[in-house]
């Protein structure tokens, strides 16, 4: 039972106070305070006051009582009262995803999934179009809901994400109401839309250097980090093998999905020169979640992580800014291929061990 619960704004100036926080006692905590806006916004509920989310839920907050209710941990959360209407909207919306979800990590936990490929290949292709299944229901909701007690806040979160385009951006600020328009909320997404197109063309700029930052054919910059048992692993220790760097995090469903694939490639080739080496972008926290996943998914090839999440240090040197990717470095450490997957990796490797 944590001493503490927080509550942080995801709008800074939305709430009197952008982060606060209250004391837990006999199970319970409360908060109480103002909005500055007539619309309903998110918040963060956590244990931490992380803003990242990584130990808590995010909650529509509305002017009124609401009543959260966790079973087990603070993710396991049910949302009512008479000001839940806004939470209970968006609940909705995300109710067919949350069910893929969970049968997806059912189907990738399975033994018939590690041997598969037609199950592997129907994850893997389901689980690319969740996340762009979550937009476009999100998206067609508030594009035909903009009076709804959500949608505000839902415009907020779509045009924050990137994924939504230019087009669609203007559709949703055209279609919010107008009083929305005028209060901080509306001028904080418009801010918002200005700053994302100047991130995302920043962005490109950077992914476009990134491509060649390790070009193939080039010497493989060396890195060491530790293995599951906080023994330190350089790469340059496998100098001598064909080895596969595979950027990659227990979180990442396409990730998962892959693997099988990679234990395939490893098992055929382990004996004849070859090796793989997991770089994990989880963080410290997620390590438990680390380590489940190299042994649901059978992963026996050494792994490493500095558990920095996306601010990995080997994953920075080698310009990942997606995953998973990989790099296929020879015995003299030179880069010999890259974002090998499924069928390339299988026919790289096939031609080199021939």
């Amino acid at each position: 039972m944590p001493a503490k619960i927080y509550m942080s704004s995801l709008v800074k100036g939305i709430l009197k106070q952008d982060k606060d926080s209250v004391d837990v006692k006999n199970g319970e905590y409360h908060f109480k305070g103002e909005i500055n806006i007539n619309e309903a916004v998110g918040v963060l509920i956590s244990t931490d006051g992380n803003e990242a989310g990584t130990n808590g839920f995010a909650v529509y907050l509305d002017r009124g009582e609401l009543d959260i209710v966790s079973k087990g941990s603070l993710k396991q959360i049910t949302v009512s009262g008479p000001a839940s209407e806004a939470q209970q909207q968006h609940d909705e919306i995300i109710k067919g995803i949350d069910k893929e979800k969970e049968e997806l990590k059912i189907i990738v936990a399975s033994d018939a999934y590690k041997t598969s490929q037609e199950m592997q290949a129907d994850v893997l292709k389901r689980s690319r179009a969740l996340s762009v299944k979550g937009l476009v229901d999100l998206y067609t909701y508030v594009k035909n809901n903009p009076d709804k007690r959500s949608s505000p806040f839902s415009t907020y979160a779509l045009v924050s994400s990137g994924f939504v385009s230019a087009q669609g951006q203007d559709t949703l600020l055209q279609n919010l109401p107008a009083h929305v328009k005028a209060d901080r909320l509306g001028q904080e997404i418009a801010h918002v839309q200005i700053r994302r197109d100047s991130l995302i063309k920043a962005s490109q700029v950077k992914n476009e250097a990134n491509l060649g930052k390790i070009p193939v054919g080039t010497k493989a910059p060396d890195f060491t980090q530790y293995d599951v048992k906080n023994n330190p692993v350089a790469l340059s220790s496998f100098r001598g093998k064909y080895v596969l760097v595979d950027f990659w995090a227990s979180w990442c469903m396409p990730c998962r999905a892959e693997n099988p694939n990679v234990v395939r490639a490893y098992n055929k080739y382990k004996d004849k020169g070859f090796t793989v080496l997991g770089v994990s972008l989880d963080s410290e926290s997620g390590k438990p979640a680390w380590l489940k996943a190299i042994a649901s998914d059978g992963l026996t090839w050494t792994q490493v992580s500095d558990l920095k999440g996306w601010k990995n240090q080997a994953a920075d040197v080698y310009g990942v800014s997606s995953i998973p990717q990989n790099f296929l470095i020879d015995p003299n450490g030179v880069v010999v291929g890259k974002n090998l997957r499924g069928e390339d990796l299988n026919t790289k490797l096939a031609s080199i061990f021939k």
